[in-house]
Order: C-alpha cells, then structure tokens, then sequence
C-alpha cells in the first residue's frame, strides 16, 4: 500500500521542461486559489469546478510533489537533473487535488494538477502542440519509463480554448495508470492541466471537471 501511496505522488509529473533558466514571473501572476469548490486564477481568466469532497494540496504539498517527480524523472542522471532544476525558474505548479488525503488507504488516488510554464525565452512554441512535443521528448529522456506515451496529440477544445492532449499509460503491479496531458499557450505562458486515474468511475469525475473549465473571452 505504502508503494501505490507513492506512486500516486509521483505519476502527475509536472512538465518541468527545459526552456530557459533566468526568467521572471509577471508583476501581475496569479497562483489561484479554490472557493467553494472552484478554482480560480485571474491572470489566466480561468475557473474550474472541483470534484466533490476532494482534497486541495498546500503550496508546499504541491512542491514536495514536484520535487519528488524531478528525482524520479532524473534519477542517477545528474545532467538532466541540473537541466531540470533550471527549468523550475520558470514552473508555476498552481493546482493539485486528490479525490483523497495524501496517504490514505486507497488502490489508487486520483487527481487533477495544473502547471504552468513561462515561455518567454522560447518563442518556437506557439501552441500546446509545440510544448508537448518538447515535453515529450524530456519525458523520454527521464528514467521513469512510461508503457505508452502517445506520439500524435488530438486537438481539442474546453470553452472555445484550443488544447492538445498527450496520452501516457504506466502499468504497475496490477494496475495499469492513464493520463492526459492538456496543454495550451495563454498569456505567454504553457498552461497544462494533467489528470490521472486507473478507473471508469474515476475518468467520469475528472472529466465532469474538465468540462466545468472556462476562460474569459
């Protein structure tokens, strides 16, 4: 239980990709906050329903998750994790929820993250297409090592908003993990959103909460 506790720490890896190591993040930057169940972020103009009765991480929660991902991603390989922790300069992680406290005796705690990235110094990205092909190939690179991670990304939209989506599978124990990677470019900015789940029933609710995101126009 210890290890699927941990597992479900470790598999919403934040994107964490390297493209620049001295920037700053605007005056105006916005790490969100949730209010009676949404979350809310006004730099990004966005607002998304929580699922129900889950559990919001701490800021400090949502660091020792990342910094968690990074060691595992990196593993032994001291250069890839220097490049990473380059990257974090500019890694803004604004939102982790799990459908239940951390280290509670679940098969598998699901959960939504939102990640967002200062993509000043990288001008060639210009959709969530572009981040995610860059990311692709750093999660390649990283010594977790993913069962399936798609290689085409399918276009899709949450409220007029153009997103691509990366899909990854890990199989572990008996149980086989999916994700979703959604990315789009906003304000300068790569704004992710990530979810993870092994169930049907757990899939329903995180996409009822997709479908609750909205922009301003």
């Amino acid at each position: 239980m210890k290890a699927l506790t941990l597992i479900s720490k470790l598999l919403p890896l934040v994107l964490l990709l390297s493209l620049v190591s001295c920037s700053q993040k605007p005056a105006a930057f916005d790490y969100g906050k949730v209010e009676n169940g949404v979350y809310l972020n006004s730099y990004f103009d966005f607002s998304m329903q929580m699922p129900e009765g889950w559990a919001v991480q701490s800021r400090d929660q949502m660091e020792n998750i990342a910094n968690t991902g990074k060691k595992m991603l990196s593993g032994s390989d001291t250069n890839l994790e220097a490049v990473l922790s380059a990257a974090e300069v500019n890694v803004a992680n604004l939102l982790a929820v799990f459908e239940k406290e951390m280290g509670s005796p679940v098969e598998y705690n699901p959960n939504i993250m939102i990640v967002a990235e200062n993509l000043q110094h990288a001008p060639g990205i210009k959709s969530g297409f572009d981040y995610l092909y860059q990311s692709r190939k750093l999660l390649m690179q990283g010594q977790f090592q993913y069962d399936y991670l798609s290689e085409n990304f399918e276009l899709v939209e949450f409220d007029g908003v153009e997103f691509y989506r990366m899909d990854a599978r890990v199989n572990f124990t008996d149980l086989e993990i999916k994700q979703h990677y959604y990315a789009t470019v906003r304000n300068g900015f790569s704004f992710n959103v990530i979810i993870s789940y092994v169930s049907d029933a757990q899939k329903t609710v995180l996409f009822e909460s997709l479908g609750s995101m909205r922009f301003g126009k």
